[in-house]
């Protein structure tokens, strides 16, 4: 059964809403282009802006005046953000959304197109085509946040670096805010990785999900979503030093049985709500792990996605 098309709020203001008034926006923006050219006309006369030395932008050129497309998609944006829309609900046909924002068919599908490029609506060509809503997810921080890192070159020992900066505070953060909340599910999680620990394909996971369970339990939301654009990254390489294989199957198999044991140390100081400890345990432990991973996978390497 087809879903209703979701109603987007239209540009004119309503009462009660806090928002200036559309008509009055859209009159600035049918004039934007005219009044812009005579800012820039003006400013560039000036005597200030003349003397602006060559190769610096001066405040004219700064100014610049968002597309009716951009505002329609601002618009759209912030009632999927809002929850006013959510995930799988139709946009509207064009000739709604044309009445609804009193603008031409040209912009409303720039309008989607930009929306489309954030990942926001996802577009189905054909007949039975149409526009649906994406809520944000986790998938699409992933993506972007590891096409950034590979652009810039990072490398497998960067990414890690910065998990041992912040889960060591986040482990403190959690034997003072949760303990009691926290220590069933690590020790749950503790068991299996003990239950698995001959098969090194297994427990990987398990790992990473202690892991990021202590994070999701310091209950720091911005914390969980950097753990979470970095945790799909590092979990691939991760796979990647199995495939590879360790280079020391004994003394692999030594490091993991340490690496379960200190889990079980951090348990205790959790569950003891020593902070402090939970801390600095964590520190030393993250440091020691790290050795061992990069050994495997190799800390100069460039980040990859791995597709």
């Amino acid at each position: 059964m087809l879903r209703r098309a979701a109603r987007i709020k239209p540009l004119k203001a309503r009462r009660g809403e806090g928002w200036k008034s559309a008509c009055a926006g859209l009159a600035f923006q049918a004039g934007a282009a005219q009044t812009a050219g005579l800012l820039v006309k003006e400013f560039s006369l000036s005597k200030g802006f003349a003397a602006t030395p060559a190769g610096i932008p001066s405040y004219a050129e700064a100014v610049r005046v968002p597309k009716t497309a951009e505002l329609v998609a601002k618009r759209i944006r912030n009632a999927i953000i809002r929850g006013e829309l959510s995930d799988g609900d139709t946009l509207p046909a064009e000739s709604h959304l044309i009445a609804e924002f009193q603008v031409s068919r040209p912009t409303i599908r720039e309008a989607v197109r930009i929306l489309e490029s954030e990942g926001l609506v996802a577009v189905a060509r054909g007949a039975r085509g149409g526009a649906r809503i994406s809520s944000p997810n986790f998938e699409m921080i992933q993506r972007a946040f590891g096409i950034t890192l590979q652009a810039q070159c990072v490398t497998i020992g960067d990414v890690y670096e910065i998990y041992a900066i912040f889960e060591p505070p986040a482990a403190r953060l959690v034997a003072e805010r949760s303990s009691e909340q926290a220590v069933p599910l690590l020790r749950a999680i503790i068991e299996r990785e003990t239950n698995l620990s001959s098969d090194r394909f297994a427990v990987t996971p398990l790992l990473a999900e202690f892991h990021s369970t202590l994070i999701e339990m310091a209950g720091n939301k911005t914390l969980m979503v950097i753990n979470q654009a970095l945790r799909g990254l590092a979990n691939a390489h991760l796979k990647l030093a199995q495939r590879r294989g360790p280079i020391n199957p004994e003394y692999s198999a030594r490091q993991l049985r340490l690496g379960l044991k200190s889990h079980s140390r951090l348990v205790d100081l959790i569950e003891a709500r020593d902070g402090p400890g939970a801390e600095a345990h964590w520190r030393t432990h993250m440091i020691a792990a790290g050795k061992v991973w990069m050994a495997q996978i190799g800390s100069d390497g460039i980040v990859d996605l791995i597709d």
